[in-house]
């Protein structure tokens, strides 16, 4: 009896040392692009009781996750996360440590699947180092262009011109699918309004991006994801939108892939008239500022005409388990004709007229540019995360603009003036990547890589056959090095991005001039977080950012909009250095996440536009840098579901700018408090029926010379799915009420200045989206080792 007690012993003792071995891990990834999830929820359960788990973990910010301590026996786990579809997985039998490896969950989308709505799913997901807005949520994708999708977007403003802004500032670095973009390099306003929302699956807001990033963009980062489908066959959908004012578009997206290989491709048409309503009034003073001299009124109207087509694919092939490739290209032309005709009055400083007459400006604009990309990974054994990969991008783009002003006089009768513009602009660029990731045991990595970027552009402008050309060359060679760790519930990124940056401005006609700017600055990072249970999560981050001048901004010769508006650069421009600070905290609960953000940012030798009158009528527009200027903000983010069918988002962006230009001859420093408020609404009427509702408010905003008014607006729309889910119908108003108008005003000793914008009318679509989808697949098992069962 002894030596049976004795054995029982020694086997309950061997039973529980074994049980402190056995671990259950993996890697939680986005399904559509495989990076890493962070903060998603896992829940472990065990078989024989699955009511309430036995214990949760929260994966880490490589999306790492791990059970310890874990007797033999039956178990399953649930991975949650707010905007992602819940996922379970079964039949976890345990009897050694199991590598569950990558686990893929994907972001929720209403219309998939005729459930109704439960817990975790939001078209807005804030993760630690960036928001995520999954747009296949959004009612208004289908028909609508990026630029209004942003909209939508906690901290992101679109003025009614297209310009972006994130948290205040317009100076935002653009990414495709984490690459450089040529297509949103130069015009960036144009660019994001000839994007269809449809051919987009997310985009990411990355307000302090890691060392990894290049450190342009005193906002941060917007990477637009595009829809890639990577399940076998042939799969696409086609979509046609109408509108009213001759709005429509169309986009075709196609993919065909194998088990190893994909190739897909889509194209793009989209037409587009915009008419806008304007006026501009000006007072003119003297030297002193006391006495005036001129008296400006103008008012009237401008229509966009233009017709845009992007075409992009390309092809990606797994070699082996540890070589694969992948080549792509895009092409985008657009045709656009601008007309405006306005109504022109010129009074001396007693009111007295001096000119009246009509003035109408046609502008025939030409523009086509087209990239190619090849990208190679090869992964060094079986640790996908140690890996070796290279990018090498081309791009050029050429650019064409004959513009034509005619003046019809009233008063005095004088004959008409003509006046012809033609500009020419021609660019080429190259970027070379080279990226190295090191895991450093089970808990750390190591990131280094080599990143080199060539740009040429030669910009041509003649005025009345007066030419005038301006070239630049800008040669960047930069390498960055990173260190991860997680150690328990604290994790940290450090890094560090050095760049040489040599800069050639020349003005080669009608003098010849060359301007050298070389300089070498580091650009630190870091990124700390630490969970205070599975719900709450603390982070910090830093990070240093340039803003480059492009060639338009260092071109000095004026650039005409019309015979009393010119624009001229300015070729001893230095860069602008940002410091940017963030502490934010994230509470995430079953159906409710809560977001505050604090951030600060100093920016010294700033940019910021300055106007100054040229005799009586003309107002020249150009750059300048400021002393400094900073900006301090809290960001305040509330997502989540009011009840099984209604999902909302609500964001509110406080906060104080200060802008000091006594460097410029201004005598005190400006200062202001503005907010930004959104709604986003989204309510499943039937299973097939989405209505959503959207609400925004901005406040006023500074400038050196003056400020902005407020402004506020609606947009709704409803999309029905028919034909058994294999289409959709929408319907989409933007801007309802009619009340999108702004307000820009210039106060300085020598001017005081009034424009005001607004649409003709609201923007009104109607679309139809087919889809074409593979036959469904039987679910994969996910299988274990079972040897010594």
């Amino acid at each position: 009896m002894k030596k049976f007690l004795l054995l029982l012993n020694i086997t309950i003792i061997t039973f529980a040392l074994n049980a402190q071995d056995l671990v259950i891990s993996g890697k939680i990834v986005e399904q559509s692009s495989d990076e890493p999830l962070q903060y998603a929820t896992i829940g472990i359960y065990n078989s024989s009781d699955s009511l309430s788990p036995i214990a949760n973990a929260v994966s880490d910010l490589e999306g790492d996750f791990s059970f310890v301590s874990l007797f033999p026996g039956n178990y399953h786990i649930e991975i949650s996360f707010i905007g992602f579809e819940t996922k379970r997985i079964d039949s976890i039998y345990l009897n050694k440590s199991v590598d569950l490896g990558n686990i893929p969950i994907k972001a929720s989308n209403y219309l998939l699947d005729d459930v109704e709505i439960t817990g975790n799913k939001s078209t807005l997901v804030q993760m630690i180092d960036k928001k995520v807005y999954n747009v296949g949520n959004d009612v208004s994708s289908e028909s609508v262009s990026a630029s209004e999708i942003l909209q939508n977007i906690p901290s992101v403003t679109v003025d009614i011109n297209g310009n972006v802004s994130l948290r205040g500032t317009s100076n935002i670095l653009y990414l495709i699918n984490g690459r450089p973009s040529s297509l949103l390099r130069r015009d960036a306003a144009n660019a994001l309004q000839q994007i269809p929302a449809a051919t987009i699956d997310r985009i990411e807001v990355i307000t302090n991006p890691s060392a990894k990033y290049k450190p342009d963009g005193t906002g941060g980062i917007i990477n637009i994801v595009l829809k890639k489908e990577t399940k076998p066959g042939f799969n696409g959908q086609v979509s046609a939108n109408v509108g009213n004012e001759e709005r429509y578009n169309a986009n075709v997206m196609a993919n065909y892939g194998g088990e190893d290989w994909n190739i897909h491709g889509n194209y793009s048409l989209r037409h587009s008239a915009r008419t806008y309503y304007y006026s501009d009034d000006r007072i003119i003073n003297d030297s002193t500022g006391e006495t005036i001299i001129n008296k400006y009124f103008e008012s009237g109207h401008t229509v966009n005409d233009g017709l845009a087509h992007i075409f992009s694919g390309g092809m990606s092939y797994e070699i082996n388990d540890n070589n694969s490739f992948e080549l792509s290209g895009s092409y985008f032309t657009q045709n656009t004709n601008h007309k405006g005709v306005s109504d022109i009055t010129n009074e001396d400083g007693f009111s007295n007229p001096e000119t009246h007459f009509t003035s109408n400006e046609t502008n025939d604009e030409f523009e086509h540019e087209g990239e190619g990309v090849f990208a190679w990974e090869h992964v060094f054994g079986d640790n996908e995360d140690h890996a070796l990969s290279t990018e090498i991008a081309f791009a050029s783009y050429n650019e064409e603009e004959d513009l034509t002003f005619m003046e019809d006089y009233f008063f005095p009768e004088i004959s008409s003036n003509v006046e012809k513009i033609l500009i020419q602009k021609v660019g080429y660029q190259t970027e070379v990547s080279l990226e190295y990731n090191l895991p450093v045991g089970e808990d750390a990595e190591i990131e280094s890589g080599y990143a080199g970027e060539f740009v040429q552009e030669d910009i041509r402008y003649s005025n009345n056959d007066n030419p005038n050309r301006f070239l630049l060359n800008q040669n960047v060679h930069a390498i960055y090095g990173i260190y991860a760790m997680d150690i328990e519930d604290f994790s940290f990124k450090a890094g560090i991005r050095v760049e040489q940056t040599n800069i050639r401005s020349h003005l080669k006609e009608p003098i010849d001039s060359l301007i050298p700017n070389d300089y070498f600055k580091p650009y630190p990072t870091l990124h700390l977080a630490y969970s205070l249970n599975e719900n709450q999560t603390l982070f910090f981050s830093y990070s240093k950012r340039v803003n480059r001048p492009d060639a338009d901004e260092m071109n000095p010769f004026p650039e005409f909009s019309d015979p009393r508006n010119a624009y001229a650069g300015n070729p001893y421009l230095k860069p602008q250095q940002i410091h940017s600070l963030e502490l934010g905290y994230q509470l995430q609960g079953k159906k409710l996440s809560f977001n505050p953000t604090l951030y600060y940012r100093y920016m010294y030798d700033a940019f910021t536009s300055i106007r100054q009158t040229i005799g009586d009528t003309l107002v020249l527009s150009t750059i300048e840098n400021l002393d400094n200027r900073q900006s301090a903000g809290l960001e305040l983010v509330l997502s989540g579901e009011l009840s099984k069918k209604w999902e909302f988002d609500l964001s509110a962006n406080v906060f104080y700018d200060q802008i000091n230009a006594t460097g410029l001859g201004f005598s005190d420093k400006k200062s202001v408090f503005s907010s930004d408020i959104k709604f986003y609404s989204i309510y499943k009427l039937t299973k097939k029926t989405l209505f959503q509702f959207n609400a925004y408010y901005y406040s006023p905003r500074i400038t050196p010379q003056g400020q902005r008014s407020d402004y506020y607006y609606l947009n709704a729309g409803i999309k029905q799915q028919i034909f058994r889910k294999r289409a959709t119908l929408t319907f989409t108003v933007t801007d309802m009420l009619h009340t999108y108008r702004i307000t820009r005003e210039i106060d300085t000793p020598e001017l005081f200045q009034t424009t005001k914008y607004q649409r003709k009318n609201p923007i009104v679509y109607f679309g139809f989206t087919w889809f074409f989808k593979p036959q469904k697949e039987t679910q994969k098992e996910i299988k274990f080792d079972s040897e010594g069962l």
